[in-house]
């Protein structure tokens, strides 16, 4: 699932740089945040590199580790996630942020919502609570979103979690009014995320196999979503005749609406394949933007996942498994636009599906993390990172950008390099013991030459050699009718043929 046109953000502009993991802090850095005694129940935060400093209360404690994206501040009770807009128009930002919830499309109850000025600013407070979650450990039902605009383009969004209101009405006023923005200075410290010891579940002997070939391949590997395969795979074998070539990997979909995966996965390997299994919760006839996060983490789709996972098991050969992939695109309805703003409710989807595999016996699952390459909004609390389950709890890493042309407005052709370039070097750096994939890619023919990019591709993707697969997305997103974004490999003899000059490359 790609990004649809996203009419309201055409004007904005965003470059998305890599983080460079380091082990220690380079000349222009910041120095670390500061923290100091206030008074008995409160300390003072000062993080130059975001540009604040705060009083908050002193059972909380500072989290750094993603500190070029955001400040977290957390006890029992409480969280408080700190971001900063410096990009977007502070009204486009706020109202766009705040859409799903004020609309009624994010299934939640409103208790306030208001806009002053304070200390010579605009603030505006959003305040809400979603369903209790069951399945969720110490769930924090209770919201707060104010966003505090120091200038036309700089907005802090102060996001707080509770477990009740009695202490969203505690600390909220106090942090907000004791909040003080600073001119930044330096920049952030490098993202370095922690390594587990060992994979929260363990696996099968031969999906360790699959894992090492990935880890280890001394040569990139094609594989390919046709949608008609494998229940019609004739489609599939005359491409492949025409390419000369085998796709040893095939991407496949399925939702609550699509059945039971197993006849899939089987056809898939009856041929001499593996797959690349697709969840994505979201049910196509309530919308692909009608999120039902709070449903799964209530249990209540409990038995359609437990059948799911035994499926999975009862195939028994190694596949690999992507949960939610891009995730971080408003165009999806598990994104954290859709749900309360909260990406940490997606990593909870993903860790409790995966625990619940393993109480089926799937344990022959390779779990893929798999963003897009931009995040849609383009906002600090909507950053990729954000959305990460944990080291113990992925497998693979999944990239993923499309050329997607120009049919919209406002949309850019990009290049390969382009795309790959600076999303390479971020993963190279943020996740150097993790094998990588293109779980999925194309390039539109609308707005440029498509010969030309798939040469590129062919030729650069070599560069990459941390990545062991790559899958083409031979199909089309459609605007009605229209085939909008046409991704098909044969759409021309031209495109065919510049795919299969470029596989020599990998025979």
């Amino acid at each position: 699932m790609r990004k649809l046109s996203l009419m309201l953000l055409m004007l904005v502009s965003l470059v998305f740089s890599g983080c460079t993991a380091q082990e220690r802090r380079s000349a222009n850095e910041s120095p670390p945040p500061l923290t100091r005694p206030s008074s008995d129940s409160y300390r003072v935060l000062t993080n130059d590199h975001a540009g604040f400093t705060l009083k908050y209360p002193t059972e909380m404690q500072v989290d750094l580790s993603l500190a070029a994206v955001r400040t977290l501040l957390h006890s029992e009770a409480a969280e408080v996630e700190i971001f900063v807009e410096r990009a977007t128009p502070s009204q486009t930002y706020i109202s766009y942020s705040n859409a799903p919830i004020l609309s009624g499309r994010d299934k939640v109850q409103i208790i306030r919502h208001t806009k002053g000025i304070r200390h010579g600013r605009e603030v505006h407070e959003l305040w809400w609570r979603r369903p209790t979650l069951s399945k969720v450990a110490q769930d924090m039902p209770m919201y707060a979103s104010v966003d505090i605009v120091v200038q036309p383009r700089l907005t802090y969004t102060l996001l707080f979690r509770a477990k009740t209101l009695a202490e969203l009405e505690r600390i909220v006023p106090a942090m907000v009014h004791y909040f003080v923005p600073i001119p930044a200075q330096g920049a952030a410290p490098a993202v370095i995320l922690p390594r587990a010891a060992n994979r929260a579940a363990p696996l099968t002997s031969a999906a360790e196999a699959l894992q090492k070939e990935l880890s280890n391949a001394s040569r990139q590997t094609w594989g390919l979503f046709e949608p008609s395969f494998p229940l019609y795979a004739d489609p599939l074998h005359r491409l492949e005749n025409r390419l000369d070539y085998f796709f040893k990997y095939i991407l496949l979909y399925s939702d609550f609406t699509s059945g039971m995966p197993g006849r899939r996965l089987a056809l898939t390997a009856a041929e001499g394949r593996i797959p690349v299994l697709t969840l994505q919760t979201f049910s196509p006839q309530l919308g692909v933007t009608y999120s039902l996060t709070y449903d799964l983490l209530s249990g209540k789709h409990d038995e359609w996942l437990r059948q799911y996972a035994r499926d999975v098991a009862k195939f028994g050969q190694p596949l690999l498994f992507r949960f939610n992939n891009e995730m971080n695109g408003d165009w999806c309805a598990y994104s954290a636009y859709w749900s309360s703003k909260d990406a940490s409710l997606y990593v909870d989807s993903y860790r409790y599906l995966y625990h619940l595999f393993a109480e089926e016996g799937a344990h022959n699952v390779l779990w893929v993390w798999n963003p897009h390459d931009g995040s849609y909004p383009p906002f600090a609390w909507n950053d990729k990172l954000l959305y990460y389950p944990g080291d113990a709890y992925v497998d693979v890493i999944g990239l993923t950008g499309y050329n997607a042309g120009t049919y919209y407005p406002g949309e850019k052709w990009r290049g390969f390099r382009e795309i790959y370039d600076p999303l390479y070097a971020s993963y190279d750096a943020l996740f150097p013991h993790k094998p990588f994939m293109i779980t999925e890619f194309a390039s539109n023919s609308v707005g440029g030459d498509k010969v030309a990019w798939i040469r590129d591709a062919m030729r650069y993707l070599p560069r990459y050699p941390r990545i062991s697969v790559a899958i083409w997305w031979n199909h089309a997103d459609f605007h009605g009718t229209i085939p909008a974004r046409r991704y098909w490999l044969d759409e021309t003899p031209e495109t065919l043929a510049a795919f299969k000059e470029g596989l020599a490359n990998f025979r």
